[in-house]
């Protein structure tokens, strides 16, 4: 015979149960990684299958390439770049340019110029700005805005991503320096011990973005988990790693992250 007490208990368990059911599609849902955001470093030859890949996964689910044609834009379009960056926008995806800024030391003539260059080149959908400082010095804080001002001043719709490789102070969001940063670039290892500010969870998680390499290929989808519930939407994961991760894609990556986006 059940108690009265039991009987609560029971009940008290399947109301938990059901709201823990509920509840269960919204923290799925933010566990899935936003948006995977590829340094696309390798060259695109008419019988690339990493950039086949990025076309695939693009239909998939949002993808951004950051296409480096020359450390920098190169002086004269390559047809195989114009075609690959066609390719991806046919697929659904989004294309930076990468641009060295040498941690606000590049003159901002030399940045400006190879903004220009690539828009003048390629039809490149934003700029990712590459060794980007993570300090509240006012002449870096000066130097980056000014970057961020003249490429939306260009257009508004360009998207502008900076690459700290860390943790960044709130200000360089609030003023601001990006629309997207990279704050975290480096081994697994060293992934796993990261830290985010508190303040972090404030903003939308697709603002944040960490590039992850020298992982074993069963860890990406424990990557994908970590990733999300640091409140970051963006991420790319490769096994390559130093001293260049990004001159390829390893095989079976596109494969690798489609199988982990199914498991979150």
């Amino acid at each position: 015979m059940t108690t009265p007490s039991v009987f609560v208990h029971r009940i008290t368990r399947a109301i938990f149960a059901v709201m823990a059911f509920l509840l269960c599609p919204i923290v799925a849902h933010s566990a899935i990684v936003r948006e995977a955001v590829v340094p696309a470093y390798f060259y695109p030859s008419p019988n690339s299958t990493a950039w086949a890949s990025l076309n695939v996964l693009a239909k998939k689910m949002p993808t951004t390439a950051i296409v480096n044609p020359n450390s920098g834009p190169g002086t004269a379009p390559d047809q195989n770049y114009v075609k690959a960056i066609a390719n991806l926008h046919a697929s659904g995806g989004t294309v930076i340019a990468y641009v060295s800024s040498s941690y606000g030391n590049r003159r901002l003539s030399d940045v400006t110029k190879d903004i220009n260059t690539y828009l003048a080149l390629y039809k490149v959908d934003g700029f990712f700005i590459d060794e980007m400082t993570d300090d509240s010095t006012a002449a870096h804080i000066q130097y980056y805005q000014s970057v961020y001002n003249y490429i939306k001043g260009l257009s508004p719709k360009f998207t502008v991503t900076g690459n700290p490789r860390t943790n960044v102070p709130e200000r360089y969001l609030t003023l601001p320096l990006a629309d997207k940063f990279v704050t975290f670039e480096d081994t697994l290892q060293r992934f796993k011990r990261q830290v985010v500010p508190a303040w972090q969870v404030n903003y939308p998680a697709a603002r944040f973005i960490s590039i992850v390499h020298t992982s074993p290929r069963s860890n990406m989808a424990a990557v994908m988990k970590i990733n999300s519930m640091r409140g970051i939407g963006g991420l790319f994961v490769t096994t390559l790693g130093m001293p260049d991760p990004y001159f390829k894609l390893p095989a079976n990556w596109g494969l690798d992250m489609a199988i982990a986006l199914s498991l979150q």
